[in-house]
């Protein structure tokens, strides 16, 4: 999967200012976390890839974690809007429908910050910066989505915005990145749409 990614591997320069070494040393970390995931990434590894020296990593760094939090908050640019873009292929599609459909998106994208977020999830319990940076982003989420929701006046979807539902939803995630099955797709995407659809009208009947 390394070769996909441009040369970053190359030795960093010297005279870099402290910003442009942090982003290069978090463009080699991406692409070892991509390839090899968090546990079995080291510092030693980034050091190999990049050619600085321990001292020079440590001045940056604390640990891997704390490169993690950088490599997520430099890709988060790169994350797609789901939503939107269904919307615009699908202009007449249901409110319901395209909620749906976008969160099964989101599920099932195997995109590098969807990859990033996964090791988020399962770092941020080793890790306090991380675990932070968690809550910060759900919020974030939360508030954006409630404030979707209220644009497009559906609010009785409010319930996808739940803990509940975010704690099942990270809990998939982190299933489908570790667990190989022999499990199809199409049939995988349809079980979790029978399950979101359930949810939605279970906490609708309960308003």
């Amino acid at each position: 999967m390394i070769s996909q990614y441009k040369d970053v591997s190359m030795k960093i320069r010297t005279r870099l200012s402290k910003e442009e070494r942090r982003n290069q040393i978090c463009s080699i970390a991406r692409k070892l976390f991509i390839e090899k995931g968090l546990e079995n990434t080291s510092m030693k590894d980034i050091m190999k890839e990049s050619g600085i020296s321990v001292g020079g990593l440590y001045h940056h760094y604390d640990d891997i974690y704390d490169i993690l939090k950088d490599t997520i908050m430099l890709a988060e640019d790169q994350k797609n809007d789901m939503f939107l873009e269904i919307r615009n292929r699908n202009p007449e599609m249901k409110i319901e429908d395209l909620l749906v459909e976008s969160a099964l998106s989101v599920l099932f994208d195997t995109s590098d910050y969807s990859i990033l977020y996964v090791l988020l999830l399962v770092g941020m319990k080793k890790n306090e910066g991380l675990k932070t940076l968690y809550k910060e982003r759900k919020d974030k989420a939360k508030k954006e989505y409630l404030s979707l929701l209220k644009e497009l006046n559906a609010m009785e979807f409010e319930c996808l915005a739940n803990d509940e539902f975010i704690n099942f939803f990270n809990l998939i995630k982190i299933g489908n990145y570790y667990l190989e099955d022999d499990i199809e797709l199409t049939h995988k995407k349809k079980v979790y749409e029978d399950f979101i659809r359930t949810y939605i009208n279970k906490n609708n009947k309960m308003i």
